[in-house]
C-alpha cells in the first residue's frame, strides 16, 4: 500500500458557493517521518505530472495541509498565479523556527494561513495570532461554546471555518451562530420534509429526466425534447463544444452531437444541463454528482465490471437526486425508468454499484483512518488518485 494518500473536501460560504477546496495529505502505513516526506513529495510530483493540482480545484483556491517540514516554497503543489494557496497549520509548527520563518515568507508572497483546529488554549491563541483563518471542529460543542470561540476569533480579524458540517440543518444553525465558511458535504443532505410534494416546475423536470433516461427513448424523441427548449439546445451545444468533451470537430447541430457522442453520452449531457438549471441548488452539488459519476465509471473500467460502466456512471450521477429535489432519494427514484439493479444500488447500496457508491462517499470523507479502504483490487491510494481525476474532469465539464 502507498504510504500517503490525498483527500479533498469543499469549503463553502454562507451562500453555499465554493470558497476553496481543502486538500489533505494523509499517511497510511508509513514507518518513519522521512518515509512520509518522501512519499508525500512523490505523490505531489505524480499528481502534477498527471493532471496538475489546479485542475482538481478548478478556478477556486486550494487549502493545503502538508507535513510542517514541507512548508517550503520549493515543496508546495503548484497552482496558477491568480490562485494563491491557503496553508493549513497545526500545533506542531509553533516550536519550529524554520517553519515559522517559511510561513512568514510565503505569507509575504500572497499565501494565507489557516489554523487547522482552534481550541480554547494558549497554543491555539498564539497560532491564531499569525493566522488569517481558523477551523473549529463543531462536533460535541454547544452553541454557547461555539459562539464564544467565534466572537474571540472575529475580534482578532480572523475568519472562522466550521469543520465536520454534515447536514443542511446543521449548516443553517452554524450560519446563525456567525461562522464564515463551512467544510463538508452537507449540501448533499438537505432538509427533507416528509410527505412534501414537488412544485410544478420540479415535477415537470423530473418527468423530463424520466423520459430522457427511459431505455426505449430513441434519438428522434430526445432531439424533439431538446428542440422544445431553446435555452437547453444552446447550452447543450456549448457544453459539447467545451474542450472537456474532447470532440474532434465543432458540433453545430444535435444530429452531429449524436454522431460523435452516441445516444448514451448525449443523454448524459441533457441530464447534466437540466440539473444545472435548477434554481436554489448549490453549484457544488452538480460538481459532486459529476465527480461521483466519473469515479464510479472508473471503478467499473478498472475492475471486472467494465461492461457495466454506463450503469455505474448513472448511479454516481443520480446519487444526489434527492438533494436536487429536496425529497428522499427513494421518492425520486421510484418515478425513474431505471433498472432494478440501479434502483437497488441507489436506495439500498446493494450490489457492486451500491458498493461503488458507498466507496465514493467514504472517499469524499477521507481521513487518516481510511487507510484500509478498498474496492476490488484497488487500495485507498489508488481510489484517492481516481477521485482526484474525477474531480478534475468534473471541474472542466461544468465550465
Amino acid at each position: 500500500m502507498s504510504e500517503v494518500f490525498i483527500g479533498r473536501q469543499p469549503v463553502l460560504d454562507t451562500y453555499m458557493n465554493v470558497f476553496a477546496y481543502d486538500l489533505q495529505f494523509y499517511q497510511g502505513l508509513t514507518p518513519t517521518c522521512e518515509a512520509t516526506l518522501q512519499a508525500t513529495q512523490s505523490l505531489i510530483t505524480k499528481i502534477q505530472e498527471a493532471i496538475g493540482f489546479q485542475a482538481i480545484v478548478g478556478n477556486h483556491t486550494a487549502m493545503v495541509h502538508l507535513p510542517s517540514q514541507m512548508i517550503r516554497k520549493e515543496f508546495l503543489p503548484r497552482f496558477d498565479a491568480l490562485h494563491p494557496i491557503m496553508l493549513e497549520i497545526s500545533d506542531g509548527v509553533l516550536g519550529n523556527a524554520h517553519t515559522l520563518r517559511s510561513l512568514k515568507e510565503l505569507k509575504q508572497l500572497g499565501s494565507s494561513i489557516v489554523l487547522g483546529e482552534f481550541i480554547d488554549s494558549k497554543t491555539s491563541a498564539k497560532l491564531a495570532s499569525i493566522s488569517d483563518y481558523a477551523k473549529i471542529d463543531v462536533s460535541g460543542k454547544s452553541g454557547l461554546e461555539l459562539k464564544s470561540m467565534i466572537d474571540l476569533l472575529h475580534q482578532k480579524g480572523i475568519k472562522v471555518i466550521a469543520q465536520k458540517v454534515d447536514t443542511e440543518e446543521q449548516f443553517q444553525v452554524l450560519k446563525r451562530l456567525g461562522f464564515d465558511y463551512f467544510q463538508g458535504y452537507f449540501f448533499n443532505h438537505p432538509t427533507v420534509i416528509n410527505g412534501k410534494k414537488l412544485s410544478g416546475n420540479r415535477l415537470i423536470l423530473l418527468q423530463l429526466l424520466a423520459k430522457v433516461n427511459e431505455p426505449s427513448t430513441r434519438f428522434q424523441e430526445l432531439s424533439d425534447l431538446i428542440r422544445q427548449d431553446v435555452t437547453l439546445s444552446y447550452k447543450l451545444l456549448a457544453a459539447i463544444n467545451n474542450p472537456a468533451a474532447m470532440i474532434p470537430i465543432r458540433v453545430e447541430s444535435i444530429s452531429d452531437a449524436l454522431t460523435y457522442l452516441g445516444l448514451n453520452r448525449l443523454k448524459f449531457w441533457v441530464n447534466t444541463l437540466m440539473l444545472s438549471n435548477m434554481e436554489g441548488v448549490p453549484k457544488e452539488l452538480l460538481t459532486s454528482s459529476l465527480a461521483r459519476a466519473r469515479f464510479c465509471e472508473r471503478l467499473a473500467v478498472d475492475t471486472k465490471y467494465k461492461k457495466e460502466k454506463e450503469s455505474f456512471f448513472l448511479v454516481g450521477l443520480f446519487s444526489n437526486l434527492g438533494a436536487f429535489f429536496k425529497v428522499s432519494l427513494e421518492d425520486v427514484v421510484i418515478d425513474m425508468p431505471l433498472s432494478n439493479e440501479i434502483k437497488a444500488a441507489l436506495v439500498q447500496r446493494y450490489g457492486a454499484m451500491g458498493e461503488a457508491l458507498s466507496v465514493v462517499e467514504q472517499v469524499e470523507q477521507l481521513d487518516a483512518s481510511s487507510s484500509h479502504l478498498t474496492f476490488e483490487q484497488l487500495d485507498v491510494s489508488e481510489l484517492s488518485e481516481r477521485f482526484m481525476l474525477a474531480n478534475a474532469w468534473a471541474q472542466q465539464a461544468i465550465l
